[in-house]
């Protein structure tokens, strides 16, 4: 039951964003939300009951994004979902998942990251490099993931759980630790980066 929470600066709105990260979950079973904002006119990410690769909105009547059976297990891997020019495209290790048409309007600020911000969710597995940004469409294709930690860039809302400090966070508003998530040695990179989160709640 750990989670980090967080209040955005700015909502993503009708704007292009992207929001990327590693997650590396110890188990596929129950659903794992990795980042939410509010339910209504949020959205949420991470794996459903069955471990697919899954973008779920209540705007788009559930899941819009989903990949069934691509998610492996124990390992590191980089999760990234792009809206660009009206479509939202989920990649996993830089390949796209899946699309949708997406004109919604994401108006919540409350966030959460290592489970939904009302309600039991909770990824089982560590998160790591964080980074959430309104405006601009970092990705346009399939693409090579970073191979080094994320860095503010122009129109960064959040990063975060880059670095070993109680939150982890380098840019945005203040975070609270839920729960007992602990900073990790382990990371995709050579440098310590990552947050321990707890075991998953269900749907």
């Amino acid at each position: 039951d750990d989670d980090l929470a967080t209040t955005l600066s700015t909502a993503p709105g009708t704007s292009d964003f992207t929001l990327e990260y590693w997650a590396k979950q110890d188990t596929l079973t129950n659903w794992q939300t990795h980042f939410a904002t509010t339910r209504g006119n949020g959205f949420n990410v991470g794996t459903d009951g069955s471990g697919d690769f899954v973008f779920f909105t209540s705007l788009g009547g559930g899941r819009t994004i989903e990949k069934i059976g691509v998610v492996p297990i124990g390992q590191w891997n980089h999760w990234a979902f792009v809206r660009t020019s009206g479509v939202t495209t989920g990649y996993l290790n830089g390949i796209a998942q899946g699309s949708f048409s997406d004109s919604y309007n994401y108006t919540p600020t409350a966030a959460k990251i290592g489970n939904l911000v009302s309600g039991n969710e909770y990824t089982n597995g560590s998160i790591s490099n964080l980074r959430l940004v309104v405006g601009t469409a970092v990705y346009t294709s399939s693409f090579k993931p970073p191979t080094e930690p994320l860095t503010s860039i122009t129109n960064t809302v959040l990063l975060c759980c880059n670095n070993s400090s109680t939150t982890g966070k380098t840019t945005g508003g203040t975070i609270t630790a839920n729960g007992g998530p602990t900073a990790s040695t382990d990371s995709p990179f050579d440098d310590p980066a990552g947050f321990v989160f707890g075991e998953s709640g269900s749907e």
